[in-house]
């Protein structure tokens, strides 16, 4: 490893290590401003995962009781997490609410479809590996 390696190597620990909280500082943090945040986006999908994929205990008998509890939770969290982490204004982060209690509310898994790429995309999940490790590849 030659000298300038090592320099750059030392900044780039530098950098990591002077973000807050790793990976959770990133989901609330990100260094690039994103549409919505990615703690938001990992709320979508995971409720989105957790909610459609019980489903299937009941046989979709609970559909429509799942659907309700969907928007209000991914509505609810997407709120909280853009107002008081995002600094969004109010009708800016009940815009993104409404979005995220949607997408959750959808009676169908997101993950694999163009609404789940569109989550990825713009809370910058798809790029978690890079922004997390700090590598710009």
């Amino acid at each position: 490893m030659t000298e300038s390696e090592k320099v750059v190597t030392e900044t780039e620990e530098t950098e990591r290590s002077n973000r807050p909280g790793g990976l959770v500082g990133w989901l609330f943090n990100p260094k690039q401003r994103r549409f919505i945040l990615p703690a938001t986006g990992l709320w979508i999908l995971v409720l989105d995962w957790l909610l459609f994929s019980s489903n299937i205990l009941t046989a979709w008998l609970a559909t429509p009781i799942i659907v309700v509890i969907g928007f209000v939770l991914g509505g609810g969290g997407a709120f909280l997490a853009q107002r008081k982490r995002a600094n969004d204004a109010p009708w800016s982060a009940a815009f993104k609410a409404l979005l995220a209690g949607i997408v959750v509310g959808v009676p169908w898994p997101i993950g694999g479809t163009l609404i789940g790429g569109w989550v990825l995309l713009t809370s910058g999940l798809a790029d978690a590996r890079k922004e997390i490790m700090g590598r710009s590849e």
